[in-house]
């Protein structure tokens, strides 16, 4: 929705990048049949923000979705070798790879980017289904991606009314809409509560059941429900960094988690069992939380994590 991107675009002005709205990514013939569709249309990206002094750029989608359910993370979990799905830049990395490349070559051809500006993933959501904005932010964070949820949205509108006046339809929409109305605390700008609630809740959890562990180094995951996985992404030097890939896993409701000892050892002897991205410097891991088939990984080939689950050690 145009209108949409447009408060967006205003709200990022407002917190120091420069903005270029639908954008439009001229694939030559050869991108697209290493896409794997031929006939694939330009893409066209809704956001482009760029903040000066950083080279940092942010790519982003730009969705509304206020008569319909809102953006689901189910959707967002999938995985795709040829794009596919409402969000093919996010679950396929060959596309996303492709399009990120041949963008930056056009910003540099229109004098608009540095050679070596590194693109970053986002999404601006207006709507969340199931009001599940945290496995979101955690997904995204794993991923190094850019979230903005429809708190944080409304947050930031809020914070609008509150300016002097401008010309300008988002601030003169917000000013309308919240006179009289009591404003917020304003939330954190990078939404990392959940993550952090979560690593926190694991530490903690670690520290009762396990306590001649160390939290250090061990990575955490949420249980997503919509998938019925655990979420992991870890840099491949860790392999040969690390003798052990610890990871705690949450159950539902953090009612508790499951703590794995895996060595690395023993994922570099399946190294061609694992998702490792296009890239060469991230392994992605889906790790099934079913009863049947429970800590496989489902990303990759099907490695099976469960004998590495340890036993509670907890103490009188």
């Amino acid at each position: 929705m145009d209108l949409f991107e447009g408060i967006i675009k205003t709200l990022l002005e407002h917190e120091g990048y420069w903005v270029r709205q639908s954008f439009k990514v001229n694939l030559t013939k050869e991108e697209k049949r290493a896409i794997g569709k031929h006939s694939i249309p330009r893409p066209e990206i809704d956001l482009l923000a760029f903040k000066p002094g950083t080279n940092s750029l942010i790519v982003l989608e730009a969705k509304s979705y206020f008569d319909s359910p809102g953006v689901k993370i189910s959707e967002l979990l999938e995985h795709f070798e040829i794009p596919d799905g409402r969000y093919k830049i996010f679950t396929c990395e060959n596309y996303r790879n492709i399009v990120f490349s041949r963008l930056v070559k056009d910003l540099v051809e229109l004098g608009l980017a540095e050679a070596d500006v590194q693109p970053q993933l986002g999404l601006v959501a207006g709507n969340v289904y199931q009001n599940k904005s945290s496995d979101i932010a955690e997904y995204f964070t794993q991923n190094n991606w850019f979230f903005w949820s429809p708190e944080m949205v409304k947050d930031k509108v809020n914070a609008l009314a509150e300016l002097g006046y401008e010309n300008n339809t988002a601030i003169i929409t917000a000013k309308i809409l919240m006179r009289g109305s009591a404003l917020p605390t304003p939330l954190s700008p990078n939404f990392t509560e959940s993550s952090l609630s979560t690593q926190q809740q694991a530490k903690n959890w670690l520290e009762k059941n396990f306590p001649s562990e160390v939290f250090k180094g061990v990575r955490t995951s949420k249980y997503y429900q919509d998938k019925d996985i655990w979420f992991i992404t870890i840099p491949k030097d860790l392999l040969e960094n690390e003798e052990y890939l610890k990871l705690a896993l949450a159950e539902p409701d953090f009612v508790g988690f499951n703590y794995l000892k895996i060595p690395t050892e023993y994922l570099k002897r399946n190294l061609d069992k694992l998702s490792v991205r296009l890239s060469g410097d991230k392994i992605d891991f889906h790790i099934n939380a079913t009863s049947t088939n429970r800590y496989k990984d489902i990303r990759g080939q099907g490695l099976e994590l469960k004998q590495f689950l340890l036993t509670h050690e907890l103490m009188d």
